[in-house]
């Protein structure tokens, strides 16, 4: 599969998104900023307008003459930033410095022609006198031109860094995303291409991408371990099922070649039937397993009386154990309720006294004992037994296996990975430990599901 371009990566777009609006909130917030200070300058100039002005006419008393003097005073001592001139009703200069052109009444824009003959711009507020002359007052709009002089090009260098810091930071992140990314999709790529013992490489800080590869990793064992055991499986299925089916051919082909008796035929197809229907059970057990195990719809959990139904499975018991020339004996605690599934848990105790009855000797002794143990609930069969090697303890849950001893015993070796399966439905755990002797199989499950 071809590398995506950066650029076009969802990663870099993403991070560029980002880098971009935070550019421009902050191009907003410079230029709001940057509009608020030259407005509070104006503000600052024009209430000096509006205080010298304010000013002069108290020092003239409305007299024309004072007025003059005022400003002719002002000019000639003052060197701030304030410009004045007067004009007679038709237009003439009076006092003050020449201007290009009256003004308007109010404020506006004009130009006064200084004493070294330059032009200065100004912001000027114009105003008739009582002998209908034009009294002008200005500001000289240094101060706002010195900042847009310092300010713009600096707020212009500032937005420009900030540009190219995101810029360089949303590529960095864009490649950062972009590597791990790539390690999953090559990951998925060789185990794709048949790698199946490929896993996602961890970089060691802890982070998102180091849980989600864990994450991952422990998905991909569960599903090279599902792999695994229906390989086994399917192997075991097909060596189960060659010595079975090669009898039921033989005995078929005995029949064919035999004698046309009916008894005979009848008898053949009687033994027929039952290796069929042998062959039938291990495929139902085998699906059961697989149905308990996918959490199919038959895992439907009710309140179960977990006392009575293995008080049940005792009573039921309790003859097939004394035929067989066994004693069972029973330790079950009441009022043990749980959250589970019945017909699943009545199997699993099926399961376990049916292989303490199938795989222990005659005279053996069988318990059956139901115990709470904190938030637990501990369903065990025991037996005095010839037990199981603590090597094969824990591969006794598979599928298909059985011990030598038991090879000689009908069965195909399911009925403890059923029981596990069951124990796994409800929460839970089914181990297998010595009672010396001889074995005790346990199911420990919670009272509701966790």
């Amino acid at each position: 599969m071809a590398r995506p371009r950066l650029p076009s990566s969802t990663a870099f777009r993403f991070a560029m998104f980002f880098s971009m609006a935070f550019t421009l909130v902050i191009v907003v917030m410079g230029a709001s900023v940057y509009w608020a200070i030259r407005n509070e300058l104006r503000y600052e100039l024009d209430q000096r307008v509006v205080a010298a002005r304010e000013a002069l006419l108290r020092e003239a008393e409305d007299d024309s003459i004072g007025l003059r003097r005022a400003i002719d005073y002002r000019v000639a001592h003052e060197r701030g930033n304030l410009r004045y001139a007067l004009l007679d009703a038709n237009g003439r200069l009076v006092a003050g410095l020449p201007i290009d052109r009256p003004p308007v009444l109010g404020w506006s824009e004009s130009e006064f022609r200084m004493p070294d003959n330059p032009t200065d711009g100004a912001r000027v507020f114009a105003a008739r006198t009582a002998d209908g002359g034009l009294l002008i007052v200005g500001s000289d709009p240094e101060a706002i031109e010195e900042l847009d002089e310092r300010m713009v090009p600096l707020f212009v260098a500032a937005f420009g860094l900030i540009a190219a810091i995101g810029a360089t930071g949303a590529f960095l992140f864009g490649r950062l995303l972009q590597r791990r990314l790539d390690a999953i999709n090559r990951t998925a790529e060789a185990i794709i291409g048949g790698d199946l013992a490929r896993r996602v490489p961890l970089s060691g800080k802890g982070d998102e991408f180091d849980r989600l590869a864990a994450t991952l990793n422990q998905m991909l064992e569960r599903i090279a371990g599902l792999l695994g055991n229906l390989r086994q499986v399917s192997g075991d299925i097909a060596h189960d099922l060659r010595t079975p089916l090669t009898r039921l051919r033989q005995k078929l082909e005995l029949a064919e070649a035999g004698p046309d008796e009916p008894e005979a035929l009848k008898g053949a197809v009687h033994q027929a039937i039952e290796q069929t229907d042998d062959m039938l059970a291990l495929f139902a057990a085998i699906l059961g397993i697989s149905e308990i195990e996918a959490g199919g719809a038959g895992v439907r959990m009710t309140r179960v009386d977990l006392s009575a139904l293995v008080t049940d499975l005792a009573d039921s018991y309790q003859p097939s154990a004394e035929d067989g020339g066994r004693t069972l004996t029973r330790d079950i605690a009441g009022g043990v309720v749980i959250e589970g599934n019945r017909e699943l848990l009545a199997q699993a105790g099926v399961n376990l006294l049916d292989n303490a009855l199938r795989h222990t000797p005659t005279g053996t002794a069988i318990g059956i004992s139901l115990t709470e143990q904190g938030d637990d609930i501990i369903l065990a069969v025991s037996d005095h037994g010839p037990g199981i090697p603590a090597d094969d303890r824990a591969r006794m849950f598979t599928r298909f296996t059985r011990l030598e001893s038991s090879r000689s015993t009908p069965g195909h070796g399911l009925g403890l990975s059923l029981v596990s399966a069951i124990a796994h439905a409800h929460g839970g755990t089914a181990t297998l430990d010595d009672n010396h002797p001889g074995a005790i199989a346990m199911v420990t499950i919670p009272r509701s599901p966790r």
